[in-house]
């Protein structure tokens, strides 16, 4: 076979042959069987973060792995799996295995099994990637437990700080304490537990966990960027009264003040929307001391506020804090706003997303690029500096987090495709 010359815009890219053998059982066959580690009465999945559902999942991947893989763990728990554990730069490749309570069974699980199929088709089909492949599972990825994302990932590139250790799930049990429940001591806190200037780059596959993908009838989405939130909790106080005594025009009610500044939230958002990248969320409401015949004195809120682009992102957060002080006024409230979040958006690596299109253009998958709405281990390896590709598969009705989560297995087949041949054509 010869090399496929593909121009994209000013780049041209010499792809080599290929790689078609993709075993649609298999990968069904894994995602079943890990279905079974964790599976709810409603059936879901409930696989928290260093427990010992999620461990499990861990000891079957290893099962799965032939004896031609080198395996490795950190001291954060992650696992890291490849055929040339001599190789001086590698290409990571992988996701978490954790879950949300009573999540579905794609979400990370997908990105896990697609990767060791993408890895052994790259080998069966005796292809030579520039960087050869390292399967990488990470602890911890969903805040669901702790309330701290993508912890294996952050733990292993150095990016926490001895305090996010100290994080305690509902039960008061603290980060560090679970971690050693299943054997793993986190030493040097704040340091990598990997070598990075050994990786050459990371790439992930994931649902896309929204509707874009299956409203348009595509295959696969291109990852360009990851939104970055902005995260605050307002808390708005006015007066506690009976709610039979109290004519309306003498009240300061906090709840229907904030169901003002809600509406007007969503009001900022979808005309912001409309002129650049942003959504925004307030998907929680908080009264203190309600009840049915009571004027309601205080109720808190969070407000998730996300954008690829940080300035525009930054701009709306403005306007939408004027809003809300200015509804405040004109009902007599008083208002606090904590800051609890800034993350900072990230663009994925332009030539790897070159790459990913050009092995979906070969491919035959109808694709679009999208920005991701949620975060990801990914992010945290561009962060890094290191190259990073990203591929989405349609959320059939954009269902995610829940039982009914769901992809179509001719999209995960021609996914994990493009997965291979991306190992196969990209170089740093």
């Amino acid at each position: 076979m010869g090399e496929n010359i593909i121009k994209c815009g000013n780049v041209s890219i010499s792809l080599k042959p290929m790689v078609q053998a993709i075993d649609r059982d298999r990968i069904e066959r894994r995602l079943d069987d890990l279905w079974e580690i964790g599976q709810t009465q409603k059936g879901g999945v409930t696989r928290l973060a260093y427990t010992d559902e999620e461990s499990d999942a861990f000891s079957y991947i290893q099962a799965e792995l032939s004896s031609s893989y080198s395996i490795t763990e950190d001291s954060m728990g992650n696992l890291f799996a490849t055929r040339e554990p001599e190789a001086s730069d590698s290409i990571y490749i992988g996701s978490h295995l954790d879950s949300v309570y009573n999540g579905g069974r794609l979400d990370g699980t997908l990105g896990v099994v697609t990767a060791i199929e993408a890895i052994e088709a790259v080998y069966n089909s005796k292809c030579e990637p520039a960087h050869p492949p390292t399967l990488a599972i990470f602890r911890n990825e969903e805040s669901a437990r702790f309330g701290q994302h993508t912890v294996g990932s952050r733990g292993a590139l150095g990016q926490l700080e001895v305090e996010d250790f100290s994080a305690t799930d509902q039960n008061d049990v603290p980060l560090w304490h679970a971690m050693q429940s299943q054997g793993f001591e986190p030493e040097n806190l704040s340091h990598p537990t990997i070598n990075t200037e050994r990786i050459a780059g990371f790439l992930e596959l994931h649902i896309e966990q929204g509707r874009v993908l299956d409203e348009r009838e595509l295959d696969v989405g291109l990852v360009t960027s990851i939104r970055a939130p902005v995260r605050c909790r307002v808390t708005v106080t006015g007066d506690h009264d009976h709610s039979g005594a109290t004519p309306m025009e003498l009240r300061c009610d906090a709840l229907s003040g904030a169901a003002e500044m809600i509406t007007a939230i969503e009001s900022v958002a979808t005309t912001a929307a409309t002129d650049g990248d942003l959504v925004a969320t307030v998907g929680d409401i908080t009264p203190v001391n309600g009840a049915i015949n009571k004027v309601c004195g205080e109720v808190s809120f969070p407000i998730d506020i996300r954008s690829k682009e940080e300035d525009y992102r930054d701009t709306i957060e403005n306007r939408i804090v004027d809003t809300i002080e200015t509804i405040a006024d004109d009902r007599e409230l008083r208002t606090e706003i904590e800051h609890l979040d800034r993350s900072e958006p990230v663009q994925l690596d332009s030539k790897f997303v070159t790459v990913l299109e050009q092995s979906a253009e070969t491919s035959g998958a109808a694709y679009c690029c999208l920005p991701s709405g949620g975060g990801h281990d990914a992010m945290n390896f561009q962060l890094a500096g290191i190259p990073t590709g990203m591929v989405f598969v349609p959320s059939i009705n954009g269902i995610s987090h829940n039982p009914a989560e769901a992809t179509k297995p001719e999209a995960i087949e021609k996914a994990t495709r493009i997965l291979s041949n991306a190992l196969v054509n990209f170089e740093e």
